[in-house]
Parts: structure tokens; C-alpha cells; sequence
């Protein structure tokens, strides 16, 4: 999945439990297991923290969990 503005911009769109599914979802894409983990029940952190990435902040983002990915770090 290729995550851009645009891309942030729809998930923000997404009532709370979709939200959570895809972050979900993602999250697995990139080795990352969260399906332990309770949803919260307020996402509106979430919610802000996405709404203010840059086009800087998702590069460096993808760059670090497509290190993870390769690395296991």
C-alpha cells in the first residue's frame, strides 16, 4: 500500500473502527503484529497526530518500516 497525504486523508474519513482495522491491517503489511491489542477507545490522538503529517513525516515514516521490515529493528 502506497501511504501518501492523500492516502492519510482517506483514513481520516474512516469512523474509529475502520480506522483501527487498517492501522491494523498496515501494521501487519510491515510485520508488525497488533492484533493483540485493544483498540483505544478514544482515537482523536490518533486522529490529530495523522491529520498533521507532512509529505516529510510519511517518507521518513515508510523509510523506517521498510527498515524494520528488512532488518527486524
Amino acid at each position: 500500500m502506497k501511504i501518501d497525504k492523500a492516502t492519510v486523508d482517506r483514513l481520516l474519513k474512516q469512523n474509529d473502527d475502520q480506522l483501527w482495522r487498517t492501522v491494523q491491517m498496515i501494521a501487519g503489511q510491515s510485520g508488525v503484529n497488533l492484533s493483540g491489542v485493544k483498540r483505544p477507545q478514544d482515537l482523536s490522538k490518533l486522529r490529530s497526530a495523522l491529520s498533521s503529517l507532512t509529505d516529510g513525516d510519511i517518507r521518513r515514516a515508510t523509510e523506517i518500516i521498510e527498515s524494520y521490515k528488512r532488518n527486524g529493528k
